[in-house]
């Protein structure tokens, strides 16, 4: 795996998604490659002035949507180079959330066994953990933009999966598990998902 790829996953697992986002947009004009009119952003990167979407939980995670006014460039080296950064941030933030789950479920007990001995559980966990290591290695090749949309759409379902194993709590605005939900809609701002199967 490249070095950017891993730095961007190591951030993202260690600094948190807008981090990790940053670090896969350094150096990118992202007016000019961004493929839709709004672009997924750190808000500290956003130009003063600039035109500015927000969302409530994406701006828990210190993320906006910025304006790119003007003709959309054809998909690109470029483009394709930040949707396999962004994967590598993505798989950071379901590593490191993944990590939580497991030391969430360690804690909660049923019959006096803790839930992470579950079967079941620890078989959603297992796969995961294996579907990451999959991703991961995915994204460390050149990618047309069919096969980086379906890697993407791999990471909602992980992410997913990995939201699930916090129950309810899973579902709270100000749980730390919202990173996933804005993981994947900083993915839609970049990603062409229409050949994604």
């Amino acid at each position: 795996m490249s070095t950017v790829l891993e730095q961007c996953e190591r951030i993202a697992r260690d600094e948190g998604l807008a981090a990790g986002l940053a670090a896969a947009l350094s150096g990118t004009e992202v007016t000019a490659a961004a493929p839709g009119s709004y672009a997924a952003v750190p808000a500290s990167d956003v130009p003063e002035g600039a035109e500015v979407r927000t969302h409530s939980l994406a701006n828990r995670e210190e993320i906006v949507f910025l304006a790119c006014p003007g003709e959309r460039p054809a998909a690109d080296y470029t483009l394709a180079e930040i949707g396999r950064l962004l994967a590598a941030v993505r798989i950071g933030t379901v590593r490191r959330l993944l990590d939580e789950a497991v030391a969430y479920l360690s804690e909660r007990t049923v019959g006096d066994e803790p839930l992470i001995r579950k079967q079941l559980i620890t078989g959603t966990v297992g796969d995961v953990a294996a579907e990451l290591e999959m991703a991961r290695a995915y994204a460390s090749n050149p990618l047309s933009p069919e096969a980086l949309a379906d890697l993407h759409t791999k990471l909602d379902d992980l992410g997913w999966q990995v939201t699930q194993l916090f129950g309810a709590s899973g579902y709270i605005a100000d749980h730390p598990v919202r990173a996933l939900y804005v993981s994947a809609l900083v993915a839609n701002t970049w990603i062409d998902r229409k050949g994604a199967a």
